[in-house]
């Protein structure tokens, strides 16, 4: 029993956290708060995650790494496909583990993408810290294959176009279901397919677009 008393408050610590700094920001929100909506003390916080920024990294570790997993899985499949993959295809690789997060875990999953969101705009140290530590080598690949898809844009450029990328999509999931109702009057049928759509289209499209000659 203890063991299940446990587990429930550390899961319930990490839900409260997860939905308020994806609300009010990673610092944005008191521990205090954290502890009050979680309807857990100091001693539990400190017993199962130590600070702040040990919280933090338990909420990634719940579902990024299952998440980059699937990733990398994706960019495996594209790495012995015969040619080069296009621009769509690292889109797909970069978008689809979030999507499935959606379909299969509705909106705990939304939470956990607006959770995402919230860290990678606030850009507070620890995402660089944890980035670093656990998405390092996916960065390097989908980089490496942006550069093999789109030739005609200098590396600086894709570098940025690839920061853009990230933060657009995460932004845009973590509203799919506002911006579905938004759409659904025209696709009825399935409005977060058609969102999604026009989102890799969008994406792509920035990644790969010419760049402006100088006037």
């Amino acid at each position: 029993m203890a063991t299940t008393v446990q587990k429930d408050t550390k899961t319930a610590i990490m839900n409260a956290a997860e939905g308020l700094m994806a609300e009010h920001g990673i610092n944005g929100v008191s521990l205090r708060s954290i502890l009050a909506a979680a309807g857990a003390n100091s001693a539990a916080l400190h017993y199962h995650f130590n600070s702040r920024e040990g919280l933090i990294e338990a909420i990634l570790a719940r579902r990024g790494k299952q998440n980059s997993l699937r990733r990398r899985e994706m960019l495996d499949e594209l790495e012995t496909r015969d040619g080069t993959p296009d621009v769509y295809d690292v889109v797909d690789a970069v978008t689809e583990p979030m999507l499935e997060m959606l379909r299969e875990d509705g909106e705990s999953g939304r939470r956990f993408i607006r959770f995402l969101a919230r860290l990678q705009s606030d850009r507070i140290g620890i995402h660089h810290e944890l980035e670093e530590r656990y998405f390092s080598d996916v960065r390097g690949r989908i980089a490496g294959m942006l550069a093999a898809a789109c030739p005609h844009v200098p590396r600086e450029e894709m570098m940025r176009r690839a920061t853009m990328m990230v933060d657009t999509m995460l932004q845009s999931l973590a509203n799919s279901d506002l911006m579905s109702e938004e759409w659904a009057d025209e696709h009825p049928a399935d409005a977060l397919a058609e969102y999604v759509r026009t989102l890799k289209n969008f994406l792509a499209g920035g990644l790969s677009a010419p760049l402006r000659r100088a006037s």
